[in-house]
């Protein structure tokens, strides 16, 4: 057994198999006492093989136990999102869509046009969170195949929608838009305390974070458009922030 921190909450992972604190190896936080712990049941890891077929032990250990504590999450103020992010210059912007749609591909993209000043926050399964006013993206273990992450936060600038198309073009979403796709690719808690903590953070999110989709090809102007769309906002408020000169300089 060992303890993790994910998004500023300290987990108990009850682990059976050396994996899963490999996995985790870069979250360990010993010092610190879990708010709560987690154990993969046979029962439920029996269910994860039969499903998944050819899948270690270990490996489905690790699904199992990233599940429960998402389930749980909501009730210390963070939840699931079926995503990759990316960050640029210390913004997270977060690319959504089914598997096998190419947000692996997409963010690939970025990194290829942005060089040093890019990174991937988590490749698959990041949680979010709000601090203050701003939601963040924070990096987990569990980060998709290719195995891209970091363990940081970071202020998200935008949720963007990818689907593929021969030419790239991008729009900003509605809200009742938005609202129909986000909830394929959130963890939705069955516990009805952590689904109302959970509710409340998705309607919250809706109404503050600023929603796309982005129709795009493999293209390294596919990176460029949702870039300079999301940025937008950003500079504006920046612009905002700026005082006027004082008359006559």
């Amino acid at each position: 057994m060992f303890t993790i921190s994910l998004a500023g909450v300290p987990v108990g992972i009850d682990n059976r198999y050396p994996y899963v604190r490999w996995l985790c190896r870069n979250y360990i936080a010993e010092d610190q006492t879990p708010a709560f712990t987690v154990r993969a049941a046979d029962q439920e890891l029996a269910a994860e093989l039969a499903e998944a077929g050819e899948m270690s032990p270990a490996y489905a250990e690790s699904l199992c136990l990233y599940r429960s504590i998402c389930m749980k999450m909501p009730l210390y103020g963070a939840f699931l999102m079926h995503a990759a992010v990316v960050e640029v210059d210390g913004i997270a912007y977060v690319f959504t869509a089914p598997s096998g749609t190419g947000k692996s591909t997409h963010v690939q993209l970025w990194l290829d046009h942005f060089g040093p000043r890019a990174r991937v926050l988590n490749g698959d399964k990041p949680l979010l969170r709000f601090e203050g006013n701003t939601l963040y993206a924070c990096g987990t273990p569990w980060q998709g195949k290719e195995n891209l992450g970091c363990n940081e936060m970071r202020p998200v600038q935008g949720i963007c929608f990818l689907e593929q198309a021969p030419e790239n073009a991008i729009r900003k979403l509605p809200l009742g838009q938005a609202s129909r796709l986000i909830f394929k690719q959130v963890l939705i808690p069955r516990e009805e305390e952590a689904f109302n903590c959970f509710w409340s953070m998705l309607d919250r999110m809706m109404n503050t974070v600023d929603f796309y989709l982005l129709q795009c090809n493999r293209e390294p102007e596919a990176s460029r458009l949702s870039y300079l769309t999301m940025r937008r906002k950003q500079d504006a408020e920046n612009q905002e922030r700026i005082p006027a000169a004082p008359a006559g300089r």
